[in-house]
């Protein structure tokens, strides 16, 4: 009877709002301290349960993780392209992105799973996000001049935003994502070089 009194109240089940604040508290570990400091007693401490509940929806501190991080990345707002100008649609989706991985610690986070990217599970999340974020990509550059070498042109961008998010540790500006776009799409020259840069014939 307890059950069913608890299902009628208002608001999500209890059951899921513990599953919620799991996922949540695992993300807030990972991002602050790394996977391998990171523990089941702590997240059930945290979050005000027992290490069995947690046991109870996932076998290890690995699928517990790879859930909390697929939960984080599920909660990106998608950008559908606008399609009146590819060069406007990159530079959403990609601020976007961009905007998301510095503001919730993602860009922490992909870089320790990374560092376990021997774990199946670690390594299904970061293939998983790769995969959703150059479909997307493609979807603003199918059907357009920039087409050709789509692949590419995507490697160049994911990769900008990748290196400097993830690899590198610093935060990316919007101007910046600019002007790697025209840069990807060829509609830009490229800088003379300094008078005083050392080339020939200086």
């Amino acid at each position: 009877m307890a059950l069913a009194t608890h299902q009628k109240s208002r608001g999500r089940p209890i059951e899921n709002r513990l599953s919620d604040k799991l996922l949540n508290v695992a993300f807030a570990e990972v991002a602050a301290k790394g996977v391998d400091a990171t523990t089941i007693a702590a997240i059930a401490k945290a979050a005000g349960t027992s290490k069995q509940a947690i046991y109870r929806r996932y076998r290890t501190k690995e699928q517990l993780v790879a859930a909390a991080v697929r939960d984080r990345i599920a909660q990106i707002a998608a950008v559908a392209p606008l399609r009146s100008s590819v060069a406007d649609d990159l530079r959403r989706y990609l601020g976007h992105l961009a905007e998301a991985f510095q503001s919730t610690r993602l860009a922490s986070v992909f870089r320790t799973l990374l560092a376990h990217r021997q774990n199946r599970e670690f390594a299904a999340v970061l293939e998983n996000a790769e995969a959703d974020q150059r479909l997307a990509l493609r979807q603003i550059l199918i059907a357009t001049p920039f087409e050709i070498d789509m692949d590419m042109r995507i490697d160049l961008l994911l990769g900008f935003v990748y290196f400097r998010l993830v690899f590198a540790d610093t935060e990316v500006t919007q101007a910046e994502i600019d002007r790697a776009i025209l840069l990807a799409l060829g509609l830009v020259a490229p800088r003379d070089p300094s008078p005083h840069s050392g080339q020939p014939g200086t």
